[in-house]
C-alpha cells in the first residue's frame, strides 16, 4: 500500500506529503473553477476567477483552497450568496488523492497520469452532483489519460483495448434496455461508457477485479442511499471503485 515511501528517509517523507498537499489543494482549487465553468459553457482560461451569482472579480484573499471557503462560511464575500461546500470537499479530495498517490507512486509518470484521471473523476462525480447532469467530454479527459497510463505500463496497445472491449461488452449486457437507437447507429448508456472507461484505465487483465470491487462499492452505497433516502448517483460509486485500483490493484 506504500510501496514508493517504503525504506524513505522520513524527511524525504513528509517533503513528499507537503509538496502533495500543496499541489493537490492547488489544482483542487481550480478544479471547482472547471466544476462551475464547464456546464456552463464558459471560457476556462480567457476569464479571472470570479463569483458565479454576481461576478465580481476574486481576489487572491479569495482564493485560497479551503481556507478561504472557512473563513468566509462559504458565502461570497461581495454578495454573501451561499456557495456549495462541495467546492471544499473537492480541494480536499483532490489533496487526498496526491498523498496517496505520492504513498503508493513517488512523483513519477505513472503517478501524474493517475492524479489526471483522478481528478477528472473528481470533476466528473462533482458536476453531477451539483448539476444531475454527467458530461462526456470529462469522461473523454479521463479515457486519454487512462489510454497513456496503461501504454505505458503496458507498453502495448492491445491491453486497453481490450479492457475497454470488455467494458462496452459488460456495460451493454447491463443496461442494454438503455441503449438508445438513432437511425443505424446504438447509443451506449453512460454507465456503459464509464465501464469502457474503467476497461481501458486498468487494462483486461485487472477488470474483472475492478468489476468486483465495483459491484462491491455500488451495492453498499445504494444500500447507504436507500437508509438516508438519497439519490445514488452512479459517478461517486464508479469512481471510487476505479481510483481503489488504480491504486492498490495488483
Amino acid at each position: 500500500m506504500l510501496n514508493a515511501i517504503q525504506g524513505m528517509d522520513a524527511s524525504y517523507i513528509w517533503s513528499g506529503v507537503i509538496w502533495a498537499l500543496v499541489c493537490g489543494l492547488a489544482v483542487g482549487n481550480y478544479a471547482c473553477s472547471l466544476i462551475h465553468r464547464l456546464p456552463r459553457g464558459k471560457s476556462l482560461l480567457g476569464d479571472a476567477p470570479y463569483c458565479g451569482t454576481c461576478a465580481a472579480p476574486l481576489k487572491p484573499i479569495d482564493l485560497f483552497p479551503v481556507f478561504s471557503a472557512l473563513w468566509l462560511r462559504h458565502k461570497c464575500r461581495y454578495c454573501h450568496t451561499p456557495y456549495p461546500i462541495s467546492h471544499t470537499i473537492t480541494e480536499l479530495l483532490v489533496a487526498a488523492l496526491f498523498i496517496l498517490t505520492f504513498f503508493q507512486y513517488n512523483f513519477s509518470d505513472i503517478g501524474v497520469l493517475i492524479l489526471a484521471i483522478g481528478t477528472f473523476l473528481i470533476i466528473l462525480s462533482t458536476i453531477q452532483v451539483n448539476e444531475g447532469m454527467i458530461m462526456g467530454r470529462v469522461i473523454l479527459c479521463a479515457l486519454v489519460f487512462g489510454m497513456l497510463l496503461r501504454t505505458l505500463i503496458d507498453h502495448t496497445l492491445f491491453n486497453f483495448v481490450l479492457g475497454g472491449l470488455f467494458g462496452v461488452i459488460v456495460g451493454a449486457v447491463v443496461w442494454r434496455k438503455k441503449i438508445v437507437k438513432a437511425g443505424h447507429i446504438y447509443k451506449l448508456p453512460v454507465q456503459a461508457e464509464l465501464l469502457a472507461v474503467a476497461g481501458i484505465c486498468v487494462g483486461a487483465n485487472l477488470f474483472p477485479l475492478f468489476l468486483l470491487v465495483f459491484s462491491v462499492v455500488y451495492f453498499l452505497a445504494w444500500v447507504v442511499s436507500k437508509i438516508l433516502h438519497k439519490q445514488l448517483l452512479f459517478t461517486i460509486a464508479f469512481s471510487f471503485s476505479l481510483m481503489l485500483v488504480l491504486l492498490y490493484g495488483k
